[in-house]
């Protein structure tokens, strides 16, 4: 009798592979080979569930991005303007775990060449930016461009901060760096 697999689980299963290579290696070493290796079977079963490298990406990528931005809205539920803005800007800086950081490094390293990467990147970028603005507009903020551009780039650099120093700031240096833009913008807590 042949064995029943459950496609959800093992597309969840090359998914949850995808994510964990980029997240240990970066893009580049995510091969049908690598991930038929980390989830237990051979190629052939891999792309028989996925098209081929580009197919896997995106679905893997698109899952992740999806449930971060599910936790990014359920950390905004509740709240308008400003005090949306800091629940997004808090939940981005202070509360991701480092995989995640380092998945979102790896995906933006990794966006210039990989075109399915760059399409999936745009798709959140354009979903954050109007978010940002949105909520930036809705507490009052005139100088809607500056200040997100200063909101993405404090998120960014707290970010990518952590790599070049080898450990991710203590969150009372990320709590301070918040506070300080927080009044730079003029958003109350």
């Amino acid at each position: 009798m042949p064995r029943t697999v459950d496609r959800t689980a093992r597309l969840s299963a090359i998914g949850d592979a995808v994510v964990a290579l980029a997240v240990d290696s970066g893009f580049a070493a995510v091969t049908i080979r690598s991930v038929a290796e980390r989830v237990g079977a051979s190629t052939s079963v891999v792309t028989h569930y996925v098209g081929g490298r580009d197919e896997m990406l995106r679905v893997a990528v698109r899952r992740e991005i999806e449930a971060r931005r599910e936790q990014a809205e359920n950390a905004m539920a509740n709240h308008r303007g400003a005090r949306a803005v800091r629940a997004l800007i808090d939940w981005a800086v202070l509360t991701a775990d480092e995989a995640t950081h380092r998945f979102w490094l790896a995906l933006i390293v990794a966006a210039p060449t990989e075109p399915v990467l760059r399409a999936e990147l745009d798709a959140f970028n354009a979903w954050w930016d109007a978010r940002l603005r949105n909520m930036l507009r809705e507490a009052g903020v005139t100088e809607l461009e500056h200040a997100a551009d200063l909101l993405n780039v404090v998120v960014d650099g707290l970010v990518v901060g952590a790599f070049d120093e080898g450990a991710p700031w203590p969150q009372a240096r990320r709590r301070q760096v918040l506070a300080t833009t927080w009044r730079a913008l003029g958003i109350a807590g």
